[in-house]
């Protein structure tokens, strides 16, 4: 990370001084009326979708939830949270997203743990799940997990610390938040919408609230994201030790739909792009998306969509 950066982000603050002097933690300084409810008036005032905030360091933070979404980076030092009866530390270049429903705690942090949080109200992520794609399972899946429709465990935790185009986003997002540079709004949209489609690569490397289910199901979107072209149910299953059928089951009931039905959406994803953004012949989108059969693509594709993919090509060129 940038050296003038992280000082900034490592500065005391006022509030950590007086915790320092033997004050706890201030919780007006977070809500209004419930002690255990971080409120989004009080830290992102009426109309800001994003902030960020520097982790209160030197006393731990009582159990509470939040009426935004929240994901924490930590810069150097690691942060250990407790959500649920789990205990999840996060270390140096590593993110966890935390739902607007999910109750946790932090336990006290260090002078050298410096972290910071993204403060999010949900309509923020919305150039992100569009670039990830219309009725996209993954975006379905983290509005869920993101925006208190899930349960109250829900997390996203990233070990990506080695992965060099996430470290690079997160710091570009802190680096225009931090100075606020003028006119920076959309491109922080779509950075964010960047670092989502850069996670979707790395899901191995994914924890998740709701246990090995949901974990599971969260692969499953990115083996095929990354592997769309050869995937099968039976490869994904032996690459996480787990039977064909348990696979097929737990899939279908974490995410709605069957494996197949998220691999085919994952390649029409990838054919419409590719038959709004080039020439190339119809035949040749269906080869370069995964499938031999063209009878089979154009037959499911009309279902789709009602219209066949040169229909397609055309209504996006008017």
């Amino acid at each position: 990370m940038d050296r003038k950066l992280l000082e900034r982000l490592s500065r005391i603050s006022d509030e950590e001084r007086k915790i320092s002097n033997g004050c706890g933690i201030d919780m007006t300084v977070y809500s209004d009326a419930h002690k255990n409810a971080v409120d989004a008036e009080k830290l992102l005032g009426d109309a800001q979708l994003i902030r960020i905030r520097p982790h209160t360091r030197f006393a731990a933070f009582p159990r509470h939830r939040h009426d935004f979404v929240e994901i924490m980076y930590v810069c150097k030092g690691s942060i250990t949270h407790v959500v649920g009866d789990r205990k999840i530390t996060i270390r140096a270049g590593e993110l966890l997203f935390l739902g607007s429903n999910t109750w946790h705690e932090i336990l006290p942090a260090g002078q050298n743990d410096v972290a910071v949080n993204f403060l999010i109200r949900p309509a923020f992520f919305h150039t992100a799940f569009d670039m990830m794609d219309e009725q996209n399972v993954l975006s379905d899946f983290i509005i869920a997990s993101l925006a208190g429709d899930g349960s109250a465990d829900e997390f996203l935790h990233f070990s990506v610390s080695d992965v060099l185009p996430v470290q690079n986003l997160v710091e570009n997002l802190l680096y225009s938040l931090c100075y606020a540079e003028e006119g920076s709004e959309k491109i922080n949209e779509v950075t964010m919408g960047l670092l989502f489609l850069r996670l979707m690569r790395v899901t191995t490397r994914a924890e998740t609230g709701g246990g090995p289910p949901r974990t599971l199901a969260l692969r499953a979107l990115g083996y095929i994201n990354k592997s769309y072209l050869s995937a099968t149910l039976r490869q994904f299953a032996e690459q996480n030790g787990v039977p064909d059928y348990t696979a097929s089951r737990i899939i279908k009931a974490q995410l709605g739909a069957s494996f197949q039905q998220l691999l085919q959406e994952k390649r029409f994803s990838v054919a419409r792009q590719l038959l709004r953004t080039t020439k190339l012949p119809v035949t040749e989108v269906i080869t370069l998306v995964g499938y031999e059969n063209t009878s089979y693509f154009h037959r499911a594709f009309r279902k789709k969509y009602g219209m066949s993919p040169q229909q397609y090509r055309r209504s996006k060129e008017r």
